[in-house]
C-alpha cells in the first residue's frame, strides 16, 4: 500500500465518523434548549402560566373525573 494509499483510506475513515459526531452534536444542542426552555416555564409565575394556556390543576382533575 503506496503512501497515499493509505492516507485517503485513514481520512475516509474519519470521514465516517463525521456523521455521527454532528448527529450527536446536534441531539445535545436540542436537549439543552429543551432543558433550558423547561427552566424558563418553572420561573413562570401562574397567572402567566395561565395567560399562555397550560391547564391548571383543577383542570386536569375535571379531565379524569369525566
Amino acid at each position: 500500500m503506496s503512501m497515499n494509499q493509505h492516507s485517503s483510506a485513514s481520512s475516509s475513515q474519519s470521514l465516517s465518523a463525521l456523521p455521527g459526531f454532528f448527529n450527536l452534536r446536534a441531539r445535545a444542542w436540542a436537549a439543552w434548549k429543551r432543558h433550558r426552555n423547561e427552566r424558563v416555564l418553572e420561573n413562570l409565575s401562574y397567572d402567566t402560566l395561565k395567560d399562555i394556556g397550560f391547564p391548571s390543576v383543577d383542570d386536569a382533575m375535571h379531565k379524569t373525573e369525566q
